[in-house]
């Protein structure tokens, strides 16, 4: 069988196919079995529902992405988004895997029927559905997920090139570094506008699926606009016009999943008062009440699901709201660190803090665990010693900018607390005469740098 799809094929692989890891994004055997068997005995309505086993596992998947965005964009320094953003962020994550469940069951319920018009029997249907499930459930999603990712890097990035342009007014496009850059965004690399220049709304890196070029603070001259012809080449990909800090979505309801208009929208319901809302405006997908109905109604089909990714802004219902009154009572704690306090075991003997190092402290908190510990910072402080020194990498965006502010270095300690190794990171900074020593992050250590570097352990506590 074919899977169907040219269309959305040609768009996420014009400059190839995915990589295709052992950790690649992928729905669960136990997932696609038991939505196959609701589309097989009808239990789910594929023309106007959700199936809510794959909506939940693909709902926990692009809630991943967004999540593993943000987490590249902290690394580099770039605050997460607050708490605002991040909700219509991830709802639009949520309207569109309604969207992607709600295709995907009608393709598959289609093969249901042979060529006689008769139900196949449930092995021989499985069988025929496999190559399209695979293919939907692989490179599909893999383009997808990666996608999302970079959108919400990018998303958190602009909102910083917004609040910094008095410092650094220019963007500059940062050549791809996919193995086959797309020919149409090569002629736009090293192109220097303005922050706030209109041509970043028609043209910006990520408009193409699997794009990897970027966006880079810059001090550097404006250069010209490249000509109307190479203009005319670069036509967003569908899904990706907007620009995804302005529009708060991850993917733009233009996206092939999504309806061309509300009278043909699978939630609409009544499709007299869908006509007269496209006669009175168009579509707004990720804010229609009655594609947020049709979510509610997948989500109440089984026990609320909880995303177990520690990253909190991804977490569902009450995880999400518990660490959203954590992070408010840790940032009271943060508040009432002194300024400046004596530790013999820090580098340079003192610690010192203000509301800039303050945010970030409480930015680089992905979960419940690493907001206790920074309550708990000014006793564990005391357990801190054998600091490393870290060289300020000057690939980072924010290198320069972090120059100018004095910094020369960072200092990383570990202690392990409740058997999990914590990274406690400071930065160094020259303040007239004397070097000043200021929190920056207090985090456990990712699973994949246990062995990095050979670090040392500094402490314990329980």
């Amino acid at each position: 069988m074919t899977t169907g799809g040219d269309d959305i094929d040609r768009a996420y692989f014009a400059d190839g196919t995915p990589d295709l890891s052992e950790h690649s994004p992928a729905y669960g055997v136990e997932t696609i079995a038991q939505a196959l068997l609701n589309i097989y005995r009808e239990v789910v309505d594929v023309e106007g529902g959700i199936e809510p086993n794959l909506y939940q596992e693909t709902r926990r998947i692009f809630s991943e992405a967004v999540a593993d965005g943000w987490v590249k964009a902290s690394d580099r320094d770039v605050p997460t988004p607050d708490q605002a953003f991040r909700d219509a962020f991830l709802h639009s994550a949520d309207v569109f895997s309604a969207f992607r469940v709600h295709r995907m069951q009608q393709d598959i319920a289609a093969q249901m029927i042979d060529s006689n018009g008769n139900v196949k029997p449930f092995r021989k249907f499985v069988k025929d559905v496999s190559p399209y499930i695979e293919h939907r459930n692989r490179q599909w999603l893999q383009t997808e997920y990666n996608t999302a990712i970079l959108r919400a890097q990018n998303a958190a990035e602009w909102q910083q090139f917004m609040a910094e342009k008095d410092v650094f007014p220019n963007l500059e496009w940062i050549p791809s570094t996919s193995p086959n850059p797309g020919e149409d965004h090569r002629v736009f690399w090293g192109t220097v506008r303005p922050v706030d220049d209109p041509f970043w709304d028609v043209h910006k890196p990520g408009d193409r699926w699997n794009c990897k070029c970027e966006l880079r603070q810059s001090e550097k001259a404006v250069t010209p606009v490249p000509t109307s012809r190479a203009k005319a080449l670069d036509n967003a990909a569908k899904g990706l016009e907007s620009n995804p800090a302005k529009d708060k979505e991850v993917f733009s309801d233009k996206h092939p999943y999504y309806p061309k208009n509300c009278s043909v929208c699978p939630f609409a319901g009544n499709k007299l008062m869908a006509l007269v809302h496209d006669l009175a405006g168009g579509k707004d997908c990720h804010h229609c009440r009655r594609v947020n109905k049709a979510i509610e109604t997948a989500d109440d089909a089984m026990p609320s699901m909880v995303i177990h990714n520690s990253r909190p802004f991804v977490t569902i219902d009450s995880d999400r709201k518990q660490f959203q009154r954590q992070r408010k009572e840790t940032n009271k704690v943060i508040k009432t660190i002194p300024n400046c306090k004596s530790f013999e075991g820090l580098l340079t003997g003192k610690i010192f803090i203000n509301k800039d190092f303050r945010e970030a402290l409480l930015t680089h908190c992905y979960d419940t665990d690493e907001l206790n510990a920074v309550e708990q910072s000014l006793d564990i402080l005391q357990k801190l010693h054998d600091g490393k020194r870290l060289k300020l990498d000057p690939n980072n965006h924010l290198y320069e900018k972090k120059l100018k502010q004095g910094w020369k270095y960072m200092v990383l300690y570990e202690i392990m607390i409740n058997e999990e190794i914590y990274e406690f990171k400071t930065a160094v900074l020259e303040s007239g005469d004397e070097f000043k020593e200021y929190f920056y992050s207090f985090k456990k250590r990712k699973v994949d740098t246990d062995t990095q570097d050979g670090h040392r352990k500094s402490g314990s506590t329980k």
